[in-house]
């Protein structure tokens, strides 16, 4: 990421989802600060800098709507990701006519949520789209057609050993392959990969379910 770290505050009553998430934030290269409730977040508000917010929907004290209208009520209007393990329809409308930017249901998938957290800054910027990456563009239009496919498979999180099942082709060439893909996209990890392709306009697509 280019100029300084994008803030994130994840609110949630689950120190390992909190955790968890804080820990893929920090990796994508995101400052990322933690809060237990709805309440903690609210008391700390006035001395915190802009950012994307992600919060539990269902939390004891206040839900992460009732979370989201007293934020507007307070005058914030940062955008808010809202996390749920129950995604009715009508959650899910109430969700976004309170004006909520993604709505993931748990458990969340890390590419979805850095999706999902990059879209959130693109609003806190005053875009309504994230655009592209035109280098990131470039650069995988330098990837060989081979690459592509693998790099696809990646971003389903499939394993080198499934991937080279699919394409009938050795394990080693796959890794091969993967290693050629992220030196031209200039990722030192799978999470950084993830991260490039989604800010180059590439779909990540939901795993395949296993048999």
């Amino acid at each position: 990421m280019s100029g300084p770290p994008a803030r994130v505050y994840i609110v949630d009553d689950d120190p390992l989802l909190r955790d968890g998430v804080t820990q893929w934030l920090g990796d994508a290269g995101y400052q990322a600060r933690s809060f237990p409730s709805g309440e903690a977040i609210l008391a700390a508000y006035p001395q915190l800098s802009p950012g994307c917010i992600i919060a539990d929907m269902l939390m004891p004290s206040m839900s992460g709507l009732e979370l989201q209208r007293r934020l507007i009520t307070a005058g914030c209007h940062w955008p808010v990701i809202m996390l749920t393990g129950h995604a009715t329809r009508p959650v899910l409308t109430r969700a976004m006519e309170a004006g909520i930017v993604a709505f993931l249901e748990k458990p969340v998938r890390e590419a979805e949520l850095l999706a999902a957290v990059m879209r959130g800054h693109a609003h806190l910027l005053g875009k309504a789209e994230m655009v592209p990456d035109p280098d990131l563009v470039r650069r995988l239009a330098r990837l060989t057609g081979r690459e592509r496919q693998v790099l696809g498979f990646v971003l389903q999180k499939k394993l080198n050993k499934q991937i080279a099942a699919i394409l009938g082709i050795g394990e080693t060439t796959v890794k091969g392959y993967r290693r050629a893909l992220m030196k031209k996209l200039g990722a030192h990890n799978t999470t950084e990969l993830v991260v490039l392709a989604i800010r180059a306009g590439l779909p990540v697509a939901p795993a395949a379910p296993q048999s």
